[in-house]
This record gives structure tokens, sequence and C-alpha cells, in this order.
């Protein structure tokens, strides 16, 4: 990864969060900036704010023109974000004017930004700042991993002191899906990730890969208490 930390240096690596059994707890992958999809995905599951919980794994910004509306409307539901590759190209880009950073950005989906004012630019940039790099989460009796991607050989329980080693292995790693092999994924009963593009979601050992929306044609919702009831 030749793309700068700066800006993201400060960003949580990891959040912890407990949620009780009787919530309904939902997980999504990759947006692109696709408003609509991630609509009709909420609707098709009777989605409420007020009751269900949402976790999005990572760029849910650019490629969609909607990018600015799509997380406006994230943060609405409240949406629990981590934070993907393509969120760390947009804050590098525009807070710590990294050329690199910028150039793979706009190659790449991020020209949304030019017909967003720049002052809501900065308010998502502070906000994106809150987001953590990864989630650990305790539901129903299972420890679940959430990050956008992972490395092969991952402790959930202890990371390294290297925040760009971190930043590598949970935002831009692809080796499991590359080796199809995880060597070690210690402190979860098993992981959820975007990052891999594919047409259907697909289990590498104890790690789900479900970004479905650049090959599948939409997002993949998972429902967490049908996952954990398909472990047994």
């Amino acid at each position: 990864m030749d793309i700068g930390i700066n800006a993201i240096q400060a960003v949580s690596s990891k959040q912890a969060i407990f949620i009780n059994d009787e919530c309904r707890v939902f997980v999504i992958g990759d947006l692109d900036g696709d408003l609509p999809a991630l609509k009709n995905a909420l609707n098709n599951v009777n989605f409420n704010p007020e009751r269900d919980t949402l976790f999005c794994l990572g760029d849910f910004v650019d490629r969609g023109d909607k990018t600015y509306d799509l997380f406006t409307y994230l943060q609405a539901i409240r949406a629990c974000m981590i934070l993907g590759n393509h969120e760390h190209l947009m804050l590098e880009s525009l807070l710590s004017n990294d050329k690199a950073a910028l150039k793979l950005w706009t190659d790449n989906g991020g020209n949304w930004h030019k017909s967003v004012s720049s002052e809501k630019l900065n308010v998502m940039c502070d906000e994106l700042l809150t987001k953590p790099l990864s989630i650990v989460l305790e539901y129903r009796g299972y420890t679940i991993g959430l990050s956008h991607t992972f490395a092969q050989s991952w402790d959930w329980e202890n990371y390294p002191d290297d925040k760009s080693l971190i930043v590598q292995s949970l935002l831009w790693d692809r080796e499991v899906v590359k080796q199809n092999k995880v060597v070690k994924s210690h402190g979860v009963d098993f992981s959820i990730h975007g990052h891999n593009s594919t047409k259907a979601p697909f289990w590498v050992g104890n790690s789900y890969h479900i970004d479905t929306n650049y090959y599948g044609g939409k997002p993949t919702l998972l429902e967490l208490s049908e996952v954990i009831a398909t472990l047994g």
C-alpha cells in the first residue's frame, strides 16, 4: 500500500459492541454509493431503525453519484459504519492532500465529490474520522469480527502496534481470498467482510465474504441470526 495514513492515523482500530439477543442485527457489504440499492435491501426485510441495527462493512462511498445522500441516510438510520479502502482514499485525498491517494480515488469512482460542496465534504470527513476500522460484536453467544477485509493471520484480541499494518490488513489486504486460506483468525467465532468482489457470498475458513454489489448487481444484506443458525 503506497497510500499514506496521515488522516486515518487517529481513527480507532477496533470498537467492541454488545447487542441484546432480542434485537435484529443486519450486516451489509459494499454499497458503492448506491442509495436505491440500500433502501431496497432494507425494505425487503422491513428494517426499522428503532428496533434493528445495521452494520456497514466499508466502501459505502464512491462509484455511485448518491454517495453523499447515502452517507446521510446511513446516519439517519443510525447505522454502524466501518471504514473501507475507499473511505481511506477519500480521507487522505481531502484531509492530507495525498496526491497518490487522490489519483487512485478519482480513477476508481471518487469523482462524485466534485459536485458536492466543500462544507458538506468537510462534515462528511469529520464524521468518517469517528468510525472504526473494525468492530468485534458480541451477539447471541457468538463473538463476530466485522471489517472491510482482513489478513490471513489475524488476532482479533491483539492488534499490531503499527497503524499502517492495521490499515493494510483491515482495509486493503486480499490474500485470504487470493490464497483461499485463513492461516489464523484468533479471538472470534467467525468474521464477515466486503472488499473482494464476488457474484455470490462465500466462506474461506471462518471468514464470510459478501461484496456482491459490483459483480453480483446488488449488495448482500445478512441477518446475523440466520447466519448463526447455519453454524449449528
